[in-house]
């Protein structure tokens, strides 16, 4: 009889560590300046990373996702084994990205350019920032500190007055 309750419990684990899971991605752009914020501004806002790629990796094994309207996936993965969640521009390099993402122009020929591409150094450190690694989360201690987790809420940090463009950085005039 214990034999089977225990046998029960496994196979119960086992299901829930391989249930569906939804990945929510969210953008977070800081308040810019400009006009005095309000109390809802000061803190920047918050928006799903809708209809956006992400590279995937769990355990050895990798798989490309992507986002819907709403910045969510939902599909499953084997939470038994780390999960790395990439941004699938981040799996480029610098030179390949750059025709996909051309600096903006201004229609003013002697206005000093507001917008540079960022430098070999400064793509690394974004890189290497812009990823998120989550351990297993079906491990026993996982589990035995926070439940079963079936949500992983991932955001990005981004910068003012470049978007989601990944490779450029605003060199104009801050507002004051």
């Amino acid at each position: 009889m214990k034999g089977i309750l225990y046998l029960c419990g496994f196979l119960f684990l086992m299901v829930s560590c391989k249930s569906t899971i939804t990945i929510q991605v969210t953008n977070h752009w800081p308040y810019c300046g400009g006009k005095l914020p309000d109390s809802t501004e000061i803190n920047g806002r918050n928006e799903g990373f809708s209809n956006h790629y992400f590279r995937v990796t769990e355990g050895n094994k990798i798989k490309t996702i992507r986002t819907n309207e709403f910045g969510l996936w939902k599909g499953r993965l084997n939470t038994r084994k780390e999960i790395t969640i990439m941004d699938i521009d981040k799996t480029f390099s610098l030179e390949e990205l750059k025709s996909a993402y051309p600096l903006p122009t201004s229609n003013i020929s002697n206005e000093q350019p507001l917008y540079a591409y960022v430098t070999p150094e400064e793509w690394l450190s974004r890189c290497t920032l812009d990823y998120v690694s989550i351990g297993a989360l079906c491990s026993e201690e996982n589990i035995a500190k926070n439940g079963k987790i079936d949500t992983l809420h991932v955001i990005i940090n981004r910068t003012c007055f470049t978007g989601t463009n990944p490779i450029i950085k605003y060199i104009g005039p801050k507002p004051r």
